[in-house]
């Protein structure tokens, strides 16, 4: 179990650096992409709501011996490309609150099922983890090209 709880407690950790970069986002910026064309803090925290939740109803399924067939990377990214735009043309507090559910619920969902899963499974769980991490640090770039930080390498040292 002590895994399980190391996981959970990295999620934990990234969510808490991920938060302080929203604060670094005016409400004016939250929609910006920047001049090396980055996802937006909107568009990478819908993005990362979609990862979440599609990762618990993966293995949800998966757990209930149904063992879905993966999609394929076009299928993945179409449904991202959707949802995402449909999230983004909410308002920051309705994204932010659907990236904080779908956080739980992978946190939640790993304490439940973790004894349940095998090796290969738990491993996979570290992917979403350092998808969080990268997409972290394209945040402190998309803030330092929009000049909302200049300390942007000591922020993203710590992403690693």
């Amino acid at each position: 179990m002590d895994g399980v709880v190391t996981l959970i407690a990295a999620y934990a950790e990234e969510d808490r650096r991920l938060s302080e970069l929203f604060v670094v986002f005016p409400v004016a910026l939250r929609d910006a992409v920047g001049r090396r064309h980055r996802l937006s803090l909107k568009q990478t925290i819908g993005h990362l709501a979609y990862w979440d939740d599609f990762a618990v109803d993966f293995y949800l399924a998966y757990c209930s011996e149904d063992h879905p067939e993966p999609l394929s990377f076009a299928e993945f990214e179409e449904q991202n490309r959707h949802l995402v735009d449909q999230l983004c043309a909410q308002d920051w507090g309705t994204i932010l609150s659907s990236y904080r559910r779908a956080t739980r619920r992978l946190c939640a969902f790993l304490a439940e099922h973790w004894n349940e899963l095998d090796e290969d499974v738990r491993d996979n769980f570290k992917i979403p983890l350092k998808h969080r991490r990268h997409h972290r640090r394209r945040l402190v770039e998309l803030a330092e090209d929009l000049g909302l930080i200049t300390d942007g390498p000591a922020m993203a040292e710590q992403a690693s």
